[in-house]
């Protein structure tokens, strides 16, 4: 087992950083590009990694939060590129099986992470922030994809911006993760765990108000994604 879980830290630390270096180069390439999407696919490829080695190494090592914060990262990534899939939700396209689970997922560990909070809240005060926020945004994610099953989108564009605001998260969720384990500020070492996601999600949003503008200015129906400057 001692030897297994040596494997399974080295490919952990592998998946993380490919995640790492390829989702900042998606978040900086032209969205729709060849570029764009191939680093779209290999950050995808890392983060299953990392889904995978994370699970094992928490039932091993026995850490219940790196096992939900797990679930809670891949939930964003396998979302985000489900979207592309469901390009005509709009059009009364019907969702997938596999769709379905990945979003009643989120709303479990969405759920396990905030009841978790509060055991953290009573053991280490300001550290029950962490999966409070991990768990609601989470939880609400989840919703918001059972509901777009149900009362479809009116907006053409919606796969575009829910693939956006989901790998966005998704990237935050590594930079977290590399950040939390080299950088350490004593007691408010929490803080940490809260600020890349702040930071990445207005970078995120940033971003994607620019391809509503120019949207709206041409008034597209996207079917392929137009190469424009992120």
């Amino acid at each position: 087992m001692t030897s297994l879980l040596k494997v399974m830290l080295i490919l952990h630390i592998i998946s993380g950083f490919t995640a790492l270096t390829c989702g900042l180069f998606s978040m900086l390439n032209k969205k729709g590009a060849r570029n764009h999407r191939l680093t779209g696919k290999l950050f995808f490829y890392g983060m299953t990694g990392v889904f995978v080695t994370a699970t094992f190494i928490s039932i091993v090592k026995n850490i219940p939060f790196l096992f939900m914060v797990g679930f809670f990262s891949y939930y964003l990534t396998c979302s985000g590129y489900r979207a592309l899939y469901l390009k005509k939700l709009h059009m009364q396209q019907q969702p997938a099986p596999l769709d379905w689970i990945i979003s009643i997922t989120g709303i479990i560990a969405g759920l396990a992470l905030v009841t978790f909070s509060y055991f953290w809240f009573t053991q280490r005060g300001m550290w029950g922030t962490v999966p409070l926020s991990f768990g609601v945004f989470c939880f609400v994610s989840g919703l918001k994809d059972i509901r777009r099953f149900y009362q479809r989108p009116d907006n053409k564009q919606h796969w575009f911006f829910t693939h956006g605001s989901r790998m966005g998260g998704a990237f935050a969720a590594t930079v977290t993760a590399f950040i939390v384990v080299n950088v350490h500020i004593g007691t408010l070492s929490w803080v940490l765990w809260i600020l890349p996601g702040v930071l990445i999600g207005v970078w995120t949003s940033v971003i994607l108000s620019r391809y509503r503008k120019l949207f709206k200015g041409k008034k597209t129906t996207l079917t392929t994604t137009p190469v424009v400057n992120s």
